[in-house]
């Protein structure tokens, strides 16, 4: 997979002044097509989380290295992500929380080969605000529908655990039940977060688990594994086929009378207008929801095997955007 700087998108939006978030190897690949091109745009500067700019390279220093902060005080027409293609719905979460319209979210041009994609080398993660709405959603949206049945959280799975923002406050609520606290993703940053984080609590457990975009691999767990899973945040970017994937492998891990907590899109059953129409690819629909409704998560658990316990539909940024599906093996 090759990563290309989208010109025919910037042109077609006339966007003239842009930023490129990501300021490692395909940031400079991208300013480097800039220059041979003489593309009549100015790249205002590289934005970065993580990387110091006596780390970064020639090209990205001679523009300029910014943390998100220049976003709130400087002018642009759009931002061109230069990020490895699994890393996407986290740097769009994390610019959707500074007030960055969707809109002007430029996507690089990616090139598929038969080789399997590179998760990425760093992690962008969520932003403060996002840490200090743990708490918050926990009170309402977990405990609430979860308080409400026998729910064993004896083994429990976060997937995708992302740097475990959620695990923090979910630890806490129910420490004094958890035996085993295992946080699954795919971006191996993300785990090193984790393990940190958590380095002075014997109960957690930390995995990445392995991704294909063409095939589907299997959670390095055995069958009935874990008596509670639960996937915040990160589901409702999931395609039908990924889903559908996951649900099933959630029923293998999971032990009988084991219960799924799913926050995921319903964007297909809302009537928001879509400029051009709700799309499959998800990253042309409103905060980046997958063409998912409530309906058809109950479609594909029910396929498994699972007992749909209650579907709540909640609002995001839109009315009635997001469901919280509760699920029983």
């Amino acid at each position: 997979m090759s990563y290309c700087f989208p010109f025919e998108k910037c042109l077609s939006l006339e966007y003239e002044r842009i930023f490129i978030f990501g300021a490692g190897e395909i940031g400079s690949y991208f300013q480097k097509q800039i220059d041979d091109n003489k593309w009549a745009g100015t790249n205002l500067g590289f934005i970065d989380n993580y990387l110091k700019k006596e780390n970064a390279s020639e090209i990205v220093n001679r523009i300029g290295l910014n943390t998100p902060e220049i976003l709130k005080t400087t002018k642009y027409d759009g931002i061109v992500l230069a990020c490895s293609y699994h890393l996407i719905p986290e740097i769009c979460e994390s610019l959707f929380n500074i007030g960055v319209d969707c809109k002007q979210i430029v996507l690089p041009e990616i090139n598929v080969n038969s080789f399997t994609p590179n998760i990425g080398d760093r992690w962008d993660s969520y932003y403060e605000k996002a840490e200090k709405a743990n708490d918050i959603q926990l009170e309402m949206y977990f405990i609430p529908l979860l308080s409400k049945y026998e729910i064993s959280f004896s083994r429990v799975l976060d997937f995708p655990s992302g740097r475990g923002r959620m695990a923090e406050s979910m630890n806490k609520t129910y420490s004094e039940q958890i035996e085993k606290f295992v946080c699954c993703d795919a971006n191996h940053e993300a785990i090193n977060f984790c393990r940190e984080r958590f380095a002075n609590n014997g109960k957690f457990g930390f995995i990445v688990n392995k991704v294909d975009e063409w095939e589907c691999i299997p959670f390095d767990f055995k069958n009935n594994s874990f008596t509670f899973v639960y996937s915040w945040d990160a589901m409702v970017h999931f395609s039908y086929k990924w889903l559908d994937f996951y649900i099933g492998e959630f029923y293998r891990i999971l032990e009988n009378n084991g219960y799924v907590f799913i926050h995921h899109s319903n964007l297909s059953a809302t009537n928001v207008k879509v400029d051009n129409g709700k799309s499959d690819a998800f990253n042309k629909n409103p905060d980046w929801r997958s063409l998912i409704s409530a309906k058809d998560i109950r479609h594909i658990s029910e396929k498994h095997g699972f007992t749909v316990v209650e579907q709540n539909v909640i609002d995001w940024s839109i009315p009635n955007l997001d469901c919280i599906s509760l699920l029983r093996k």
